[in-house]
């Protein structure tokens, strides 16, 4: 199995492993759906599947953009759809900085060796994990639950920008601007 061909096939494999008829006896026939958590995550990872190989190339910030973002939606339990992606990745365009391992240029401190990176407060992280966990805990901490919200529905990078942009965070419109110019 090769790319993006071969993850698909192989997903396909494990989804028809678990899923179960309505009754919960056996293997699923053609047109029956299931109707199970797992079915339903694995549907989903296969939604991602396009999204989820890296690019290849670091930003300023240290990190792949695509791998991060995938990382990211991960770690705040959010559907890793294309559009969540192209989301989190043009926030990441926005942003433009080169604060280590914080590509969305959180100034999240409680990380050991945390340094500041500019006069804001924007802080450069020891580590990717640390970078993920700081913006993780940033997004989460009560002020952004309409940007949650969006990435939740994962349906719309738009409508995630224009919740980035209505929200307490830094980027202003630039995210709804990177969007509109794709």
């Amino acid at each position: 199995m090769e790319g993006i061909a071969g993850v698909q096939a192989r997903i396909q494999q494990i989804v028809s492993r678990f899923q179960t008829g309505p009754a919960g006896g056996g293997v699923l026939g053609a047109g029956e759906t299931a109707t199970t958590d797992f079915a339903a995550a694995l549907a989903q990872a296969s939604d991602a599947g396009a999204t989820i190989p890296s690019g290849g190339s670091l930003n300023a910030a240290g990190v792949d953009p695509v791998r991060w973002a995938n990382d990211f939606l991960a770690r705040l339990g959010m559907p890793q759809t294309a559009e969540n992606v192209r989301a989190v990745v043009a926030w990441q365009q926005a942003e433009g900085t080169a604060a280590r391992f914080n590509p969305l240029a959180t100034t999240q401190g409680g990380f050991d060796g945390a340094t500041k990176f500019n006069s804001v407060g924007v802080k450069n992280y020891l580590s990717y994990e640390d970078g993920l966990a700081a913006n993780a805990r940033a997004i989460t901490n009560g002020r952004y639950e309409n940007i949650l919200a969006a990435l939740r529905r994962g349906t719309s990078a738009m409508e995630v920008a224009e919740a980035i942009n209505s929200s307490p965070w830094g980027s202003g419109d630039l995210v709804v601007k990177i969007l509109r110019a794709q």
